[in-house]
Parts: C-alpha cells; sequence; structure tokens
C-alpha cells in the first residue's frame, strides 16, 4: 500500500513540473518551473545525468518486453514454436537491438578534431548553406563543410545529422551505420514478434491468456513507431540530405517563396544572395536600394551590390551539391 501511495506521489509530482511551463504563473507551478523544470532544461552541465533518462527509458521496455515473454508468454507457446525458433529467438531476435544499441551508443562520431585523415577536406562549400573560414564560437577553429557543432557532445560533428537521445551520442560520420543498423534490427525484432504471436492467436482453438495480447499489441505499436522513424530518416538520406541541413534547405526555399532568394551572374564561387527587405514585409525589396543584397552566409554581415543576378523562382533551380543522385550512392557516402 505504502509503494502505491509513494509511486502516485511520485507520477503527480513529475505531471506537475511538466505541465508548470503552461501555467508557470500560477503557484505551485510557478516554484516548479522557477526551482525545477527551467534549471534542469537549461543547465547541460550540472544536469547531463539527465541525457541518460530516455536510453535507460528504453532499455526499461524493452526488458519488460524480453521479461514478459519468458516469464508469461513463452510457456503458453512453446509448443507452436518450432525448434529452430526456440534456438534462434534469444541470439537473432532478442540479443541484436541491444547490442546494437550499445555500439551505437559509444562509437562517437568523427568531429573536428579526431577525424580519419581527409575527413574534413572530404566535402566542398557550396556557398550557400556552407561557406569557408566560419568559425566555430565555442571550439574556436574552422567548420568544415556539412559540420554542426552539438552543445551537449561540445563537438564540432562531421557530417552532422542530429544528437539521439535514445542513444545518447551524436550521428555523424563515422556512426551512421551503427545507427541504421540500430533501427533495423528494432524493426525485425519487434515485428518478428507481433507477426509470430498474431499467427499463434489465429491458429489457437483456445484464446490465450491476456499476456499474449498484451506482448502482440506492445510489439505492433513499437514496429509502427521504429518504421516510421526509420522512414523519415531513410528518405532525407535519399535526398542527399541529413537532418541538420533539412532545416537548412528549409530555410532556403522559405527565402525562394519569399521572392528574396537571388544567383548572381558573376563568374564567383559566391553567387547566393538574400535581397534586402523593409522590416515587416519580407517579399518586397527596399525601392531605394535596388541591388543591394546581404549573404546567405548568416555570419556574413556586410551589403553586397549586384547588378546582374537572377531571382530563385523554383527548387529545381537549386544545386544540391552534396546529393549523389540515387539513394544507394548517398547512403554509402555517408556510411564510408
Amino acid at each position: 500500500m505504502l509503494w502505491n501511495v509513494l509511486f502516485v506521489l511520485l507520477v503527480s509530482i513529475v505531471v506537475l513540473i511538466l505541465f508548470s511551463p503552461v501555467f508557470k504563473s500560477t503557484w505551485p507551478f510557478s516554484t516548479l518551473y522557477r526551482r525545477v523544470f527551467q534549471p534542469f532544461v537549461s543547465d547541460d552541465q550540472k544536469y547531463r545525468w539527465k541525457f541518460h533518462l530516455v536510453p535507460l527509458f528504453y532499455t526499461s521496455i524493452y526488458l519488460y518486453l524480453v521479461y514478459t515473454y519468458h516469464a508469461k508468454v513463452e510457456p503458453l507457446i512453446k509448443n507452436d514454436l518450432f525448434l529452430l525458433e526456440r534456438i534462434l529467438i534469444g541470439p537473432i531476435i532478442i540479443l541484436p537491438p541491444v547490442a546494437l544499441g550499445i555500439l551505437a551508443m559509444v562509437t562517437k562520431a568523427e568531429d573536428s578534431n579526431v577525424h580519419r585523415p581527409g575527413s574534413t577536406e572530404k566535402y566542398p562549400y557550396d556557398y550557400l548553406i556552407y561557406y569557408p573560414d566560419v568559425q566555430c564560437s565555442t571550439c574556436r577553429i574552422t567548420k568544415p563543410a556539412r559540420s554542426r557543432h552539438c552543445s551537449i557532445c561540445n563537438r564540432c560533428i562531421l557530417v552532422a545529422d542530429h544528437h539521439c537521445i535514445w542513444v545518447n551520442n551524436c550521428i555523424g560520420k563515422g556512426n551512421y551505420i551503427q545507427f541504421y543498423l540500430f533501427l533495423i534490427s528494432n524493426i525485425v525484432s519487434m515485428s518478428y514478434a507481433f507477426l509470430r504471436l498474431c499467427s499463434i492467436s489465429l491458429k489457437s482453438s483456445t484464446a490465450l491468456p491476456r499476456a499474449v495480447l498484451t506482448l502482440s499489441i506492445l510489439c505492433g505499436c513499437f514496429t509502427i513507431i521504429c518504421a516510421i522513424f526509420t522512414y523519415l530518416q531513410l528518405a532525407i538520406v535519399r535526398e542527399g540530405m541529413t537532418t541538420n541541413e533539412q532545416d537548412k534547405w528549409y530555410t532556403i526555399q522559405e527565402y525562394m517563396r519569399e521572392g528574396k532568394l537571388v544567383r548572381s551572374l558573376n563568374d564567383d564561387p559566391q553567387s547566393w544572395f538574400l535581397k534586402l527587405t523593409e522590416k515587416g514585409d519580407a517579399a518586397e525589396p527596399l525601392q531605394d536600394q535596388q541591388g543591394t543584397f546581404y549573404s546567405t552566409n548568416a555570419y556574413d554581415h556586410k551589403r553586397y551590390i549586384l547588378m546582374h543576378y537572377i531571382t530563385i523562382k523554383d527548387a529545381s533551380e537549386i544545386t544540391n551539391v552534396y546529393d549523389k543522385g540515387t539513394f544507394l550512392a548517398n547512403f554509402t557516402d555517408l556510411i564510408q
């Protein structure tokens, strides 16, 4: 009874903390927001242990599924399993997600300081979303093309995709293959468990206990979640982008839709610019400063005068120099 009371109390406090940003002007939410939520979220150094919560959450769910199978489900369906299944379920179905998850967690992506020879020069600057001579304000070194500084890892990650909260690690050059194998192993394990349990349930002449249904539903739901996330990740690869670059390309296309993106006709590597616009009217260029532009480089605050240029009106006029043309070529490039 005492444990139940303590559990309900703990859950109630967590719920109050999570809702504190919404009601931060009302007590007791205001106190929880100021003293707990805001420091916890904003201070990445003092509360670094928080980044391990999601991997622990994933591990807890996975271990619960494994426990449910071995303790409650396997004794009920043992006679319906093939001999080969009984032998291979452990090493082929259950262990790979755990092993590959650990591998994705401990394998660090290459960064500006620690990398293989030639990694920092592999990709050219496209003078649209990446520019040379841009210094990372934290690392104090020049940022290679396709790199991004991660405030959690405190490194400039090469070919940075994102910081994955599920493995608490940056995904980038050097650990893409481990990350994708981790995703695929989860899909294989969960989908196999879901389909096999459904098959056994349909063939059974008697109603199976609730544990079988519960495990089937959980595995089915996790299969869908993992499959959707994996598809979205691979769709980005197909376009020759990373998750980090997808956001940058979205911004570029927003400029294009607003009629602000132009390309200089001069024979110069730096050929992409933005029209200088009135504050509050993003679509109209200044009437008294025709030909005045800013670089698409967010670190370059100079004004440029262009005499010969064209306004970009369609995404087909923009070339992604990092797109190799096919999904396979892009994927191979990432994992090399």
